[in-house]
Parts: C-alpha cells; sequence; structure tokens
C-alpha cells in the first residue's frame, strides 16, 4: 500500500499544476446577456447564434499557444506507467483521463471543443437516442404546485447541510445553465437564481445535490486514497448520475417530467451535433416549451461554436447512467458500495479489494426507499 500512495501522490502532485474543473470554466459568463439578445432577433424572425464568453483558463495554455511548462507536464504524464492490475490500473485510467480532460478544457470555445467533449465523455448510442425520443413522446402531467424563488431554496438547502452537519455553503448564481451545481473542492452548491422550484423539487436538489453528489465526495475524502477523491476515469460520472436520479425515483421525488427532461438532453446533444444553436433550439421546441428548449439547448452547446454543428455531450450521462444503475440495483447489489467515492460500477470490484478501505459513512436512508419505483421507469 504504502508504495502505490508513492506512486498516487506522484501523478497527482503532476495533475495538480493544471485546471482541470471541466464544469467550472464551460459555464457561459454572459449567458443572461446573450440569451436576450437571442429571444429579441426571435421576435423579430432573425436567426442568431449566442456568442458565449467564458473565464480565462490556466496561464500554462490557450488554444494559441502551448507553453514549454505545459509541454513538459504532457510529457511527464505520458511517462507515467503502472500496472495493469488492481488498483494501479485505475492510476493508468487516470493518466490517460487527465490528458484528454487537460485537452477538453484548453480547447474551451474553439473548433476543437466538440471532438474532445467525445474523445472525453463519449457520445449517446443510437439505442439511447432512440429511447430518449420514445421518452419525449409521452406528454407530462403539469406540476402545479406553489412555486418558491431561489433564495427560499438556497436557505432549505443550507438548513438541511447544516442539520447533517456537513460544512459546506450555498450560493445563488445567475449565470447557470443547470438548476442547480457542486463544486466539491470549494465545498459549494450553486442555485439558479433565476429559476423557481416547487417544494417537490427542492426535496429533489437535496437528494439528487447532497445525497448524492456531496455525500460520495464527503465519504471520499476520508479514504485514504485520492483516487476515490478525484474520480479515476469520466466513468465514474456516468454512475454518479445515473445515482442520483434513481435516489431522486427511490425517495419519491422524481417525476414523468423530470424523466422526460433526462431524455431531452440526450435529444439536445443528437441535435446539437448536426445543428447550430439556433436550429437545435428550432428542434428543441417541437418538444418543450420556450425556455426548457433554450435551457437544453444552451447545455448541449456549452464551450462550442454556437454558429456550427457540436455538441458539449456530458448529459448524457444522466439518461445513460439512469438505466446502468437500475439494472445494477437488479442484479441485487447494493447501492451503499457506489458510496465508496467518486467510482464507477464497473470499478466496484477493484475498489473493494483495496486495503484499508473505510466504510461510506454518510449515506442516504435507504430503509425509507421505495425499491419497487425503480419497475416504473422506462426499459
Amino acid at each position: 500500500m504504502r508504495e502505490f500512495l508513492a506512486k498516487e501522490k506522484e501523478l497527482f502532485e503532476i495533475i495538480d499544476r493544471i485546471e482541470t474543473d471541466i464544469l467550472k470554466f464551460v459555464e457561459p459568463v454572459n449567458s443572461l446577456v446573450q440569451k436576450k439578445r437571442f429571444f429579441n432577433a426571435l421576435k423579430k424572425g432573425l436567426e442568431y447564434n449566442p456568442l458565449f464568453s467564458y473565464l480565462p483558463r490556466n496561464i500554462l495554455f490557450t488554444y494559441f499557444a502551448l507553453s514549454h511548462e505545459y509541454s513538459q507536464i504532457i510529457r511527464k504524464l505520458k511517462e507515467f506507467e503502472f500496472k495493469e492490475e488492481g488498483l494501479e490500473k485505475l492510476l493508468n485510467k487516470k493518466r490517460n483521463e487527465t490528458i484528454k480532460k487537460i485537452e477538453l478544457v484548453r480547447s474551451i470555445g474553439s473548433k476543437a471543443f466538440p471532438a474532445r467533449s467525445v474523445a472525453y465523455y463519449g457520445k449517446p448510442s443510437r439505442r439511447l437516442v432512440k429511447k430518449a425520443f420514445e421518452i419525449l413522446e409521452k406528454k407530462p402531467k403539469k406540476d402545479l404546485g406553489k412555486r418558491f424563488g431561489s433564495e427560499r431554496v438556497a436557505k432549505y438547502l443550507q438548513n438541511m447541510l447544516n442539520k447533517k452537519r456537513i460544512d459546506w455553503k450555498v450560493v445563488l448564481d445567475e449565470n447557470m445553465s443547470a438548476n442547480a451545481m457542486v463544486l466539491p473542492a470549494e465545498k459549494i452548491i450553486k442555485i439558479n437564481s433565476n429559476e423557481t422550484y416547487t417544494l417537490r423539487e427542492m426535496q429533489r436538489l437535496f437528494v439528487h445535490e447532497v445525497e448524492t453528489h456531496a455525500y460520495r465526495h464527503i465519504n471520499a475524502s476520508m479514504q485514504p486514497y485520492r483516487l476515490l477523491l478525484e474520480g479515476a476515469g469520466a466513468e465514474w460520472l456516468e454512475t454518479e448520475e445515473g445515482l442520483a436520479v434513481i435516489n431522486e425515483v427511490l425517495f419519491k421525488k422524481s417525476s414523468d417530467a423530470l424523466i422526460r427532461e433526462y431524455a431531452g438532453r440526450v435529444v439536445a446533444i443528437h441535435f446539437a451535433t448536426r445543428y447550430s444553436f439556433y436550429e437545435t433550439f428550432k428542434h428543441m421546441r417541437e418538444y418543450f416549451p420556450t425556455e426548457k428548449a433554450y435551457k437544453l439547448t444552451q447545455r448541449a452547446k456549452r464551450g462550442c461554436p454556437t454558429a456550427e454543428p457540436g455538441a458539449f455531450t456530458k448529459d448524457y450521462f444522466y439518461l445513460e447512467g439512469m438505466f446502468s444503475v437500475k439494472e445494477f440495483l437488479q442484479r441485487g447489489a447494493s447501492l451503499n458500495g457506489l458510496y465508496y467515492g467518486k467510482i464507477a460500477i464497473s470499478e466496484l470490484e477493484t475498489i473493494k479489494q483495496a486495503p484499508v478501505l473505510k466504510k461510506p459513512k454518510h449515506l442516504p436512508d435507504y430503509r425509507k426507499a421505495d425499491f419497487d419505483a425503480i419497475e416504473s421507469l422506462p426499459v
């Protein structure tokens, strides 16, 4: 174990020199201004593709030039060689994943971004796209519950965190494509200040953001292995988002409309890889109200030149992950094992063989879950 931890430390000392937080940098900082321009043009019958701008990235690299130090970091990463067995094979996976990820972050806003997104995240299969379209054919019931502002939601989540004695903060952000976002390294949960939420949606955010994303991160921080805190490859994210969706179902915080939205994210990627922002939006409006169609289009077009085909493909993980975790449960497996940290279902057996592995401390109360509810999900 000592030898492994030394190798892991050496690898992460290199990784830490490069900024790889894709979600932090792929969110447009001018989304509100561009949304207003888009709809002003739409009212006049004009085609407009938003011109998004993004946070500046690590000074070691831009998409115009590579610094000598950046080139050295890439070279050192490629030089790392680990055994293809046990935890060490996950170090190999982490090395390869990191090289792809820093190239993805580096290319935000450029023509190279869509291809690098596919190289890192993959893309939805034909089977998944077909299933997503089938889900969209069913019209959801309208949620007529009372809606609350974002400040009320932030207060609710902060109170729940305090009750669980979790030292994280909830903050509001007006420039977000999502309703909520977890920034684990900063111990922050962001809430979209422009949205309103029903009580059920507020409770869903707790299940999704806290009892899935935050719990997995906190449990990982108690392990001796940093791999569990950072994740070895993009597959852990598919498992995590799928687990979050399944948790929503198990604790009765999901709905047909929500599953339909996850399907909409897959369809938005499908259209975005083929069309511009404007054309993607037109297609999405055939399935969703105008505001929702725009939101789904923006999620799929983040980081991409919006006047051209290309997508940020991460969002298919929600639906794909839902099916994967559902199948995992139907095999009789326990979800508790997925809370060791940021691991994929396919990595679980390898992780369980690791010495000095601590049992997850923070878990949803699955005694209160309705496991029969997963049978109502699409097949």
